[in-house]
């Protein structure tokens, strides 16, 4: 009879183990199945967030530069260019700042005009120097600058009693000028649009406010590689050094430490 229990019992763990078994199996087989389903769930879940649109690069926003066939010019006619030119303005570090030293023709890497600094300049008075070393234009900046710079332009070099070419203010990034085109006598006005590092230049004629904004010129970062600076599209019949001055007052406008990052 001990014997006869034994196998009934032995039977009965066995029955169950199989039993454990396959519910063991069916409930493995039931998470594998709802994990399938879970990951089919996910996969089209994810796939209903958009990515968005792809990255516009820079140039792609630029607008093109307009031709002024009249010129326009507001420190020589002379230097109007006659046909779309690329400059490259080499940034140093000089008197404790990063300063604009040279302009350099981006096709030959000619330099076109240098910027020359007097000493311990109170006004950080500059002279344009062309290709000669002749002197083609002064800039000084206005002693006391808080929000915005005035820049004073005059002929070649400065004297006691030159007059004075043009006058811009540069604020938060912002260009704001005024002058009498020499090509065409009417009063022009030349503001910037766009932020630090790739800015456009644009061009109203006449004193009304509401005239078209002509683009004449495009002012952004140097490529990766190549030295400090910016590039500068400009646009035919412009007047190169009217341009150059005034992408100096722009490139002053910037923090300081973009340029020691990049260095870094």
């Amino acid at each position: 009879q001990e014997a006869e229990e034994e196998s009934k019992s032995s039977g009965l763990l066995g029955l169950a183990k199989r039993k454990l078994g396959r519910d063991t199996r069916s409930n493995a087989s039931g998470n594998a199945s709802s994990i399938v389903a879970m990951s089919k769930r996910s996969m089209s879940f994810s796939v209903a967030f958009p990515v968005g649109p792809p990255h516009t690069p820079p140039a792609a926003k630029r607008r093109p530069l307009q031709t002024q066939h009249l010129g326009v010019a507001a420190v020589d006619a002379g230097y109007c260019c006659f046909e779309p030119t690329q400059l490259y303005l080499n940034v140093e570090w000089h008197n404790e700042r990063h300063v604009v030293v040279v302009a350099l023709e981006n096709a030959t890497g000619q330099p076109l005009f240098t910027i020359k600094e007097k000493t311990l300049s109170l006004h950080r008075q500059r002279t344009i120097l062309d290709a000669s070393n002749v002197p083609v234009a002064t800039m000084r900046m206005g002693a006391f600058r808080r929000r915005k710079s005035t820049y004073s332009v005059f002929p070649r070099a400065e004297h006691s009693k030159t007059p004075v070419l043009f006058k811009f203010i540069v604020t938060n990034g912002k260009l704001e000028m005024v002058f009498n085109d020499l090509m065409t006598g009417e009063a022009c006005r030349l503001g910037c649009d766009g932020e630090h590092g790739d800015v456009e230049i644009w061009l109203q004629r006449g004193a009304s406010s509401d005239s078209v904004r002509q683009p004449i010129a495009h002012m952004y970062t140097g490529p990766l590689g190549s030295p400090l600076g910016y590039t500068v599209d400009i646009a035919e019949g412009v007047d190169a050094v009217m341009v150059l001055l005034v992408c100096i007052g722009l490139h002053e406008d910037e923090p300081e430490r973009r340029w020691r990052n990049s260095i870094s």
